[in-house]
């Protein structure tokens, strides 16, 4: 299939390669999309694609590509296998958590616990290195970092009280006062028995875990620093329990001064940060760290993509939430429904297929993707 690749300059050169690799995925899952309804889009399809993220993520940083091995095969069998793989491992297991966990039913708090899965894989992986497995072989320490990310959510879900929907206290124009949500009367009762209780309000839950995110990988485009200048500090555990405790830190005082100081819903700021996010793995994923990596000090790459992230993020929390209005309609999008569409439409679906995109197709029909230009230190 090599006379379908094309060869012009533009094709291995950033910004028209991400530009490219975005018309392509954002396009497509624009259109897939349009496809459902709010009911239909909320419901089993999220749990699934949600259930692809924690394997895609371990296929791209965790085995890097290298399991399951495909060894020899050029693009697009390479790229049309692994993502059979990926989309096999997150039908399994999307079901396996709706049949056995929910009552069969893809109700909101699986797809929260889902979400969490998600967040704790990626501490997992990148501040971890999968760390206590990562002694073993490739499909050893990915699978049981896989187990152990799916553990962890599940006990991470539970301090979340899904009883009610509520609000922060002293928040302004607030769409909803305390209702009920799982617990008595609420429309999701049915399922009380199976949904956590704990202690935390589940959207302050998800909105603190995300903040803590966000800061992961601002962490990651800043390759680690300040960890990373310090030898001892790159050994496991240390380093993983570091980052983690960092980024559990920085995301409280986030979250902070967006729910009690700016008096801002906490699911409507967590949809802030996932813009953010949004705009951040896209430079990452799309635009293979471009611009940044135009100047040669590793941490002003960081600096400065971070920085190209919040401009994006504005303007996808514009453009995306503008499409999803359109589509889903105003009788649809009453709160929080038009919160998670969106933010299903940012990063439960146009985030995996970048990381399906770049990691597992290589951009094709574009040529392979040549080696970034190297780094300067830290500083």
């Amino acid at each position: 299939m090599d006379e379908m690749i094309p060869s012009a300059r533009w094709t291995t050169m950033q910004p028209w390669r991400g530009l490219f690799g975005l018309v392509v995925t954002l396009g497509s899952m624009m259109i897939i999309t349009s496809l459902f309804d709010v009911k239909g889009y909320l419901g089993l399809f999220t749990t699934i694609i949600m259930s692809n993220v924690p394997v895609l993520a371990m296929i791209g940083a965790g085995w890097q590509g290298r399991y399951p091995s495909t060894e020899g095969l050029p693009q697009p069998w390479k790229g049309f296998l692994l993502t059979a793989f990926v989309v096999l491992f997150g039908v399994l297991v999307g079901a396996g958590l709706v049949g056995f966990m929910a009552g069969g039913a893809a109700t909101p708090f699986i797809h929260v616990q889902a979400i969490i899965t998600v967040c704790v894989t990626f501490y997992l992986i990148l501040a971890f290195g999968t760390w206590p497995f990562n002694g073993l072989s490739l499909p050893g320490k990915g699978f049981l970092t896989l187990i152990a990310a799916y553990i962890l959510g599940w006990l991470v879900s539970m301090a979340g009280n899904f009883g009610y929907l509520t609000h922060a206290r002293g928040v302004i124009e607030s769409p909803v006062f305390t209702v009920p949500f799982y617990a008595a009367a609420g429309p999701l009762e049915g399922f009380a028995d199976m949904a956590p209780m704990g202690p935390v309000a589940w959207e302050s839950l998800l909105a603190f875990i995300l903040c803590s995110l966000a800061f992961l990988f601002c962490f990651l485009a800043l390759q680690f620093w300040p960890f990373s200048r310090y030898d001892s500090m790159r050994k496991q555990p240390l380093m993983g329990i570091s980052v983690t405790c960092m980024c559990a830190l920085l995301g409280y005082i986030l979250y902070a001064v967006g729910v009690f100081g700016m008096k801002i819903v906490p699911l409507q700021f967590m949809l802030y940060i996932v813009s953010f996010l949004f705009g951040l793995l896209m430079i990452v994923f799309m635009f293979q760290m471009w611009p940044g990596r135009l100047v040669k000090s590793a941490l002003a790459c960081g600096l400065l993509n971070i920085a190209a992230a919040v401009i994006i993020g504005i303007i996808a929390y514009h453009g995306i939430g503008s499409f999803c209005a359109s589509h889903f309609e105003a009788e649809a999008m009453h709160y929080p429904n038009n919160i998670f569409v969106i933010a299903n439409l940012m990063l439960g679906l146009t985030f995996p297929a970048w990381a399906a995109y770049s990691a597992l197709w290589d951009f094709w029909p574009l040529p392979p993707t040549p080696p970034p230009p190297d780094a300067g230190p830290a500083s």
